[in-house]
């Protein structure tokens, strides 16, 4: 066996044992509302949120339009506000919808937010 044939086999089998370390590694619980850690019931229906002045946007980026009264978890970090609401109107994808005066107090631009459906 040549040195080089030696290097190759080697290189193999530390990728082998790096990937299978790697899918054994459990996935991380990122800290949120707990709904958003738990199983995903609508897997094509995602939410995402925005939070401008006192404001707190919901946002569909899933492939369906999300119907009006669906529950929806929201939390604003910066602002220590959280709630659940019913979705005042119907969400295509890709539109959002407006929650005025929801936060107790201005958020920073580019503040943290996290919704889910529930």
């Amino acid at each position: 066996m040549t040195n080089l044939t030696k290097l190759a086999l080697l290189a193999v089998v530390a990728l082998t044992t790096s990937i299978s370390m790697a899918s054994a590694a459990p996935l991380p619980i990122f800290p949120g509302l707990p709904h958003l850690n738990g199983p995903h019931k609508h897997s094509n229906m995602i939410i995402e949120c925005r939070v401008k002045g006192d404001n707190f946007w919901i946002i569909n980026f899933g492939e369906k339009v999300l119907d009006s009264g669906l529950q929806i978890e929201w939390r604003s970090p910066s602002t220590d506000d959280d709630g659940v609401i019913l979705l005042p109107k119907m969400l295509a994808p890709g539109e959002e919808v407006k929650l005025a005066d929801v936060l107790t107090d201005e958020a920073r631009p580019g503040a943290p937010c996290s919704a889910a459906l529930v």
